[in-house]
Parts: structure tokens; sequence; C-alpha cells
């Protein structure tokens, strides 16, 4: 029997207020600049630059800081405010009233990044306060809870403590999830035991997160249907329509060759360190696939030896592989090595954004392990993408796919440019272009304290 007094909705009233105080101190440091300096100020002026901070604020998560380490917070801040200058800046050239912001914006950035800063320490404090870590509880069986495993515990804000880890449904996971505050459900789980452990958790007020499997993301904003009285979710097969790959290309080839024409001097300073440092060839090109299956030649700077893989054969890039130049080391960690592709999407390999490129050879492996997953190929190969902005270089190919299916699924073009944004971002994070090293995963993961039930708990 399910008791209403049992069920609440979370407040979003602290969400609310950090939104108005993050917007305010935007404003409250022009108008801290524009008093130094006895400008004139015009009030009328602040929706535009209002709306900017908004924009900016979203693309990088500053409103969502709560869910964030206080470190990234303040560089999701910082990366914010000098797009938001600049934004306001380029405001004044098309606003002649708007010539008073050239001269404070220097000063403004300096007074709102102090307040933000200020402010997002309380905030975070506050934030801890009401917000306690979750206690969860795992259901998943092998490999895949393991590895859900390593990914709660190396959770940045520590947001969740692994409280259990279980195989089986039985009355004891039962009386285990009576003393939690969430369940995580692996994507592995079939769908009856899926069902019987949410309904058991929206009776008691539980949260419940569910790792999707590719088929369930189908069913992500589906269209409603409505046959007699009966109600239906329509899927449609993943594509793009022709107006969306036109306008796609159009802006392919804009944007590319603005890229190729402001990274010109990067480089060209990247073509001489290479050739100086081994005399070796320059470029690194090398056969992927793109849509439909078509193969092509990608361009990259070479951040390897020569010949890195003559004697080993086709193998991913591993934390401090051996095979990467002092000079390719840097370039990966900046992602210069990746600037040449831009000369492939104005080719038409490749769009600016979209699934990375795979290896032929990779492909047919990851496509025994995971159906479905050639569903990617069903878009243009990409610079960036979603997976490359919300996960990490050690993100597996299964979890990398589910961001591809998420984003050909709610493809958009302010998708694109918000994607392009956060590609900023995660240039300058070291981890996100690290290689493989499940290592040190596994050292953090037995510092948890963690209670698994076996199978043959009673």
């Amino acid at each position: 029997m399910i008791k209403k007094n049992k069920f609440k909705k979370e407040s979003k009233l602290l969400y609310v207020l950090n939104v108005v105080m993050d917007v305010l101190l935007v404003f409250i440091g022009i108008w801290s600049a524009v008093s130094l300096l006895k400008s004139n100020f015009h009030i009328e002026h602040l929706p535009l630059v209002g709306l900017v901070t908004f924009i900016f604020f979203h693309v990088y998560g500053v409103f969502n800081s709560g869910e964030k380490s206080y470190s990234e917070t303040l560089f999701s801040i910082l990366l914010a405010l000098v797009f938001i200058n600049i934004s306001s800046m380029i405001l004044t050239f098309f606003y002649i009233e708007l010539i008073f912001l050239r001269k404070i914006l220097l000063l403004a950035f300096v007074f709102q990044a102090i307040y933000l800063i200020i402010w997002k320490l309380i905030y975070h404090q506050v934030y801890s306060l009401l917000n306690k870590p979750e206690t969860v509880l795992l259901f998943g069986i092998g490999k895949e809870m393991s590895l859900m495993a390593e990914k709660v515990s190396l959770n940045n804000n520590r947001a969740f403590v692994i409280s259990y880890m279980c195989e089986e449904l039985n009355a004891v996971t039962y009386k285990l999830i009576d003393k939690v505050d969430a369940v995580m459900i692996c994507a592995n789980i079939n769908n009856f035991n899926k069902e019987k452990i949410v309904s058991y958790c929206m009776e008691r007020n539980k949260k419940t997160y569910v790792i999707p499997e590719l088929f369930e993301i189908s069913l992500f904003n589906a269209k409603m249907k409505q046959f007699d009285d009966m109600p239906a979710f329509c899927i449609e097969n993943l594509h793009l329509s022709i107006e969306q790959r036109f306008f796609k290309r159009i802006v392919d080839i804009i944007m590319s060759l603005i890229f190729i024409l402001i990274s010109s001097p990067i480089m060209l300073i990247a073509y001489i360190s290479i050739k100086l440092y081994d005399r070796g060839s320059v470029i690194y090109t090398q056969e992927r696939v793109t849509r439909w299956n078509r193969k092509f030649n990608v361009y990259k700077f070479r951040t390897m030896i020569e010949d890195a893989e003559k004697n080993t054969g086709p193998v991913l890039a591993t934390d401090k592989d051996l095979r990467v130049t002092p000079i390719g080391t840097f370039m990966r960690a900046t992602r210069i090595d990746e600037l040449p592709q831009f000369f492939n999407v104005l080719k038409g390999d490749m769009s600016i954004v979209g699934p990375r490129p795979e290896r032929q050879h990779f492909i047919e492996e990851y496509k025994e392990e995971i159906p479905g997953f050639d569903y990617r190929l069903v878009v243009k190969a990409g610079i960036t993408g979603l997976a490359q902005v919300s996960g990490k270089y050690t993100t597996t190919p299964k979890d990398k796919l589910r961001y591809d299916l998420l984003y050909i699924k709610n493809y958009s073009f302010l998708l694109d440019i918000k994607i392009i944004f956060q590609t900023i971002k995660i240039m300058f994070i070291k981890v996100s272009a690290q290689g493989i090293n499940t290592e040190k995963l596994a050292k953090k993961l037995k510092k948890e304290y963690v209670e698994v039930i076996s199978k043959d708990a009673s």
C-alpha cells in the first residue's frame, strides 16, 4: 500500500537562489567597475548581458555547481566569464550605445571573479550541509557492477557512498534497499527485476538510477501516440533529416574555415616542433570509418614515434604510453594534435560534432561485444562529441556508445554549439586526455568500504 505522507518533492529553492545570485553578481561586478571608473551606466542594457551570462553559465554548468567539486566550479566560472566578457565586447560593435562596456570589461571581470569565488565557497558549504552524500545499493552482475562501483567511488563531489552490492534479488536485497537512500541498477539486469526494484523504490520514496540499455535510449524523448484509448510510444529510426544534414554541413564548412584561420599559427609552431624533434613525418594519417561505414584517412599531428604500431598492430594508447614523444604528450593534453582534422571537416569526411571516428579493426571487435555498436555510423564522425565532453579518455566503448546515441537522438544546432564550448573546457582538464589506467581505479576502489551480498545470502 502506498502511503501519501511518504512522498515529497525535492526543493528547487536552493538551485533558484544559486541562479539568481550568479547572474546578480555578474551585474554587481559591472556596477563596481562602473563606479570605480566613474563611467556612465545604462540599466536598460543589462538584459543583453544577463542573457549572455545565463547562456554561458548554463553551458559550463555553473548553475549546477553544488554537484561539482569546488575546483571544477572555479574553473567553469573563470572560463564562462571570459566568454561572457568577450561576447559583451562583440556586442559593443553592433550597438554603439554599449560603447561604455569596452572600458570596464577587464575590471568588471576581476570583480565578477572575486564575488563569484566567494559566493560559490559559501554555496558549496551550504549545499554540503543540506545535501548529505546518498547511501546507495548497487544491483548488477559481474564486471559491469564492478565497473559501476569504480565510477561511483571516483565521483569527484563524493555525492554517493556505496553501502551494498547485490547480484540477486531476494528478501535480503529488499531489506538492504530499506537501509539506503538510492539504488543503482546496471544495464545487464533483466527487465523483470528492474521493474520490481523500481516499483519497490517508488513505494518507499527511494531514488533509482538506471543505466540504460541501448534500446532504452531509443525511448528517450519518444513521441506519444494514441490508438483509440491506448497510449503508445513512437520510436523513430536513428537518423538526421535531409534539412538537418544540409544545415549541419553549411555550419561545418563555415566553422572549419574559421578554426583553420584562427589556429594556423599554432599549427605552424606544432609543425616546426615535430620536425625539429626527430626529423620524422609531421602529419599522421590513419584509416578511420565515418557515416555508412565509409573509410577515409584522418589527419593528425604525429604524437608517437615513427611506426609506433609496426610490431604490435592496432592497439589503444595507454596511460604514460612509452611510444608518445615529449612533444606528443603536450599536444595530446592540449588537443593540438587534433587541429589538422578541420581539413577533414572541410573535405566532408567528418563533422565538427559527432561520434569519434574509429578504426575498422576496433569496430569489428566492439560489434562482437556490443550489439548495435554500428548504430553510431548513421551520422558523420566528428572531431568532438557528446561522449568526449561527458566522458573521459578511459570511458568504456559501451558508455561512449550510449552518449553517441543520445546525441543522434537529440541532435540540434544548439546542442552542437554547447558541445563545442564544452570541448574548450575539457581541453584544459588532464583526466580527459589520459590513457587507460585501470590499476589506479582498482586501488582507489579498495579504499571504499563495500559490503558485498553474494548469491548465497539468505
